[in-house]
């Protein structure tokens, strides 16, 4: 057991973060106390850092991860950075020093970022840049939750259920009412609605006339036409995919939707716990295709159970074949609430060469194939503790992702799980508006998250 006495400091979060990154939980202790100057006597094992006193959080994050380093003989490309969003903290580097290169520079010394990873921040910030997208904060966002699914996958940790129809039926209706009621606060104070987002979950599992009310009242209640702002929905899994959904959608103006395969390996899609083949997502992709949707993104993960380095090389490249035009890379992590994290809590410190060898091949691959990375986020427990990075071809990015990542818009979270967030420019700062996870629970507590938006949102 190592035990690290951090001299100076009040909350220890940010240092066990770190420290986490390199030891399981049960191998380590992050000790806040104040030596006062006094010299302490140490047993083997334990360590004194921030000996100076500093006050300066990335300083003592900086000496700890050296020590880790030392201790461990392993390093992080993320360097002392634990947060989800490093893109994030390149913009404010940005900020400071009025140059992409000076930005790089900024991020090497501050926090002990690899250079591969900055390069990878850059290239994003010049892509986003580049894009000319406007001020976020002029317009919102809208997310919209469906929170089912056909099955549930190991690594699940979303708000998602296996429901039968009777009970999505009445989640639908209380979600329709929550949608005008925002929708009327939208039109009293004249908010300008950017992009809509249905999620989950898996939005196609609802059946096609559901999917064409949940649209309708979506366009109807934020004012917005078919077809003029950027309207994704989830149709993640091939098994609930059919032609008068997809039809129903394009008609509708959803220029965007999702087919997420994750792989293509049948085997590992059994493993997961998802009940389709990789030929109906063969087929799901050929039948989409026939809708002229502007964008098909695909979802891939590095890290899942049994696969090496040839079968995720495999499933990318059967991708980019079938036509997807935006990908993301997810390098799998091991959430709280998924199967996996309760079978094997560990598993995301086991295989991160591989996984490394993964994310990499597929940066290098979709370069080739002319795609760019356009936005990055990280998560806990991530192997390897690396990152997700959604690819698209020039042009075909999603704003949306790139907003929510930014964090300077307004994002109005309907359904049950969904998290809202509300931006106040002038102060830079957000409050999140959270609707419960459960649906049972969001149906039982209705009026309750109608009062938590009127509250915020007025």
């Amino acid at each position: 057991m190592y035990r690290f006495y951090i001299n100076r400091i009040e909350n220890d979060y940010h240092y066990g973060e770190l420290a986490r990154v390199f030891l399981p939980d049960d191998e380590f202790e992050v000790i806040p106390l104040d030596t006062g100057g006094r010299h302490l006597a140490l047993r083997p094992g334990s360590f004194l850092v921030n000996e100076s006193g500093s006050d300066d959080r990335d300083e003592i994050k900086r000496e700890l991860y050296k020590l880790l380093v030392s201790l461990t003989d392993r390093t992080s490309d993320w360097g002392t950075l634990t947060g989800v969003r490093p893109l994030k903290l390149a913009y404010e580097m940005l900020a400071e020093t009025d140059s992409t290169y000076s930005m790089c520079e900024a991020l090497a010394e501050r926090y002990l970022i690899s250079a591969s990873k900055i390069a990878l921040l850059r290239e994003i910030a010049e892509y986003q840049i580049s894009q000319n997208m406007g001020d976020p904060s002029s317009k919102a966002g809208v997310y919209i939750g469906i929170p089912f699914c056909p099955t549930r996958c190991e690594y699940c940790a979303f708000a998602s259920n296996v429901a039968g129809a009777d009970e999505i039926a009445e989640y639908l209706t209380k979600l329709l009412e929550e949608i005008r009621f925002m929708g009327q606060l939208v039109r009293e104070h004249g908010t300008e609605i950017e992009s809509i987002y249905i999620g989950g979950g898996t939005p196609t599992t609802l059946e096609a006339d559901q999917l064409k009310q949940l649209i309708e009242t979506g366009c109807e209640e934020f004012r917005t036409d078919p077809g003029s702002i950027e309207f994704t929905v989830e149709a993640g899994r091939p098994d609930t995919i059919t032609a008068e959904k997809l039809a129903v959608m394009r008609k509708l103006g959803v220029s965007r939707i999702s087919i997420n395969p994750q792989s293509m390996k049948d085997e590992t899609l059994r493993a997961i716990g998802r009940d389709h083949s990789a030929e109906d997502i063969r087929s799901g992709y050929r039948l989409a295709g026939r809708y002229g949707f502007e964008v098909i993104n695909a979802d891939l993960i590095a890290g899942l159970t049994g696969e090496d380095i040839e079968d995720f090389m495999a499933s990318l490249e059967e991708i980019i074949d079938l036509g997807a035009n935006n990908i993301t890379v997810h390098t799998l992590s091991v959430k709280k609430g998924s199967r996996l994290r309760e079978n094997d809590p560990e598993y995301y410190r086991r295989n991160t060469m591989t996984v490394q060898s993964m994310v990499d091949y597929a940066r290098e691959r979709l370069a080739r194939e002319g795609f760019v990375p356009y936005y990055i986020y990280r998560q806990k427990h991530q192997m390897g503790a690396l990152e997700n990075v959604g690819y698209c071809r020039p042009g075909l990015h999603s704003v949306y992702n790139i907003r929510i990542m930014e964090e300077k818009q307004t994002i109005i979270g309907l359904g049950a799980g969904a998290i809202g967030k509300v931006y106040y420019p002038d102060e830079d700062r957000l409050e999140r508006v959270a609707n419960v996870s459960n649906y049972k629970v969001y149906c039982e507590r209705f009026d309750e998250m109608l009062a938590r938006k009127l509250k915020y949102y007025e």
